[in-house]
Order: C-alpha cells, then sequence, then structure tokens
C-alpha cells in the first residue's frame, strides 16, 4: 500500500499539508534538535515505565500488528503499553517511530477496533504525520516562548491555525486507513465513540444520528468567536470524524482500497 495514499487520503491533505509546512522555519533543526534531546530522554521512561509488546509479550496485540502488517506491507513499529485510566493510542518519534497503547484500551477494545485504531498509527508513521506533528509542536513551542521567528508575514495565531487545520485533515486520512485495514464500519465508529466518551456502556447506547447532528449544529455556528473556537482544534470533532467516515466507507476510493488491499494481503 505504500505507493496508494491517495485512496485514503483527504482530498485538502497536499494542500493543507504544503501550507503547513511553508510556515515552519528550520524544520532541520527542528528534527535534529528532537533526535538528539527530547527522543532521548523519552527512552528511559519508555522502556521503564511501560511493557513492550512482542511475539511473547502480549502476542494477540502483536499478532494483530502482524496482520496489519500482512494486508499493508506497512512495517510494525515497537508497540509499548501503559497504564492509564484514558483510552489512548498514539504514535510519536522521529528516528524509530514507536506507539504507545494505554492498557485500558486493549481491555476494553474489541480486536477489530484494536486493529483500527493500530492501522490509523501506523499509517501516520509511514506517510510522515508522525513526523510532521512533532515538527508542528516543537515550532509551535518555540514560537511562544520567542525562540523560533515567524515565517515571513505569519503571526503565532495564524501559524497555530494553520498546523491544526492541516492536523485535523491528516486525522480524516488515517480514519480511512484504519477502516480499510479492518473492513468493518461498525468497529471503525465504535472505536471513535468509545475514544469520546472513554466508557464502554455509553459508546454501546449511543444513538448515533443524533451523535452526528451535533456536527450540523456546530457547522451552524458563526461568528469571530465561533471561528476561532474551532480553527483552535487539533483535531476533529467526533461527529465530523464519524460523518467524514461513512461517506467515504461508500465512496469509489473506498472500493478501490478494498481492492488493493486484498492484493497485497495475498501476497
Amino acid at each position: 500500500m505504500n505507493n496508494q495514499q491517495y485512496l485514503f487520503s483527504h482530498p485538502l491533505e497536499a494542500t493543507v499539508l504544503d501550507e503547513m509546512l511553508k510556515a515552519i522555519n528550520f524544520k532541520e533543526q527542528l528534527r535534529e534538535n528532537y533526535i538528539l534531546f527530547e527522543e532521548k530522554k523519552r527512552r528511559p521512561d519508555l522502556l521503564g515505565k511501560t511493557v513492550k509488546v512482542t511475539a511473547n509479550q502480549f502476542p494477540e496485540i502483536y499478532q494483530i500488528a502482524k496482520n496489519i502488517e500482512g494486508k499493508t506491507q506497512l512495517n510494525i513499529p515497537d508497540l509499548f503499553v501503559y497504564e492509564d485510566f484514558y483510552y489512548g493510542m498514539e504514535s510519536k518519534g522521529i528516528e524509530k517511530p514507536w506507539i504507545e497503547i494505554s492498557a485500558s484500551l486493549l481491555r476494553d477494545f474489541s480486536e477489530n477496533e484494536i486493529e483500527f485504531m493500530l492501522a490509523r498509527e501506523m499509517y501516520q508513521i509511514q506517510y510522515k504525520h508522525t513526523y510532521y506533528r512533532i515538527l508542528l509542536e516543537q515550532s509551535l513551542q518555540l514560537l511562544g516562548k520567542g525562540y523560533l521567528p515567524f515565517s515571513e508575514g505569519i503571526a503565532e495565531d495564524a501559524a497555530k491555525v494553520i498546523y491544526y487545520r492541516w492536523s485535523r485533515i491528516s486525522n480524516y486520512s488515517a480514519d480511512c486507513f484504519g477502516y480499510i485495514v479492518c473492513m468493518d464500519i461498525e468497529a471503525s465508529i465504535k472505536a471513535i465513540l468509545k475514544c469520546v466518551l472513554n466508557s464502554v456502556i455509553l459508546a454501546e447506547n449511543m444513538n448515533l444520528l443524533e451523535y452526528i447532528k451535533q456536527g450540523e449544529a456546530i457547522n451552524g455556528l458563526h461568528d469571530e468567536v465561533y471561528e476561532a473556537t474551532k480553527s483552535d482544534e487539533q483535531f476533529p470533532y467526533g461527529p465530523f470524524r464519524i460523518k467524514n467516515l461513512l461517506a467515504y466507507s461508500t465512496s469509489e476510493k473506498a472500493l478501490l482500497a478494498k481492492e488493493e488491499i486484498k492484493k497485497e494481503d495475498k501476497q
């Protein structure tokens, strides 16, 4: 699937990525600083406070990752499980990326739901979403402290709007990839709902149509305060994620993507 990104990516992703990269100064310096200092500082705690997933440690989770690798030809990154009440899964790192998974997510999510979540993070590593997100976060921190000059004509608030727009769009793309890998729209939606509510029971009893209507209500909010609040979100609102995923699941791109992933799985 390495050459098939167009089958999953949001139509606006290339445009917003170009805008975002133009707004970041000193990208190579930010990358080197993160690898030499920030990534190294994380490693001892990562190895000391989590449990690494292997063929012999949490083999069920490792097998899900192997299945994704077989379907997509994406390499399995290091996977680490940490204790947390909240459902979480996030890819991190630049030189040798890894994925951190909360124990509560592994406990409460079905196999297909875990596959959806894990596939979307492996996608973000492969297609550099994780890398760009780290550059984005590092740049914002330095901009806020006055250590990094603005790109020409771009103020800090404007840079943040550009960065976050790309982040929201890229997450839609990751959702689409996760769905294609797990081939289960219900599991994909349930995984999103569980993350929104951090509750299996509440997610199982939600009225999906009513929830999607909340997105329509958000779109109806128009003034400077509303628009500033919406543009300040790094991740897309839950109703928008589900609506986008439902639309994608019936699209021609999704049908082509399913055919491609079936070919990869047979190889």
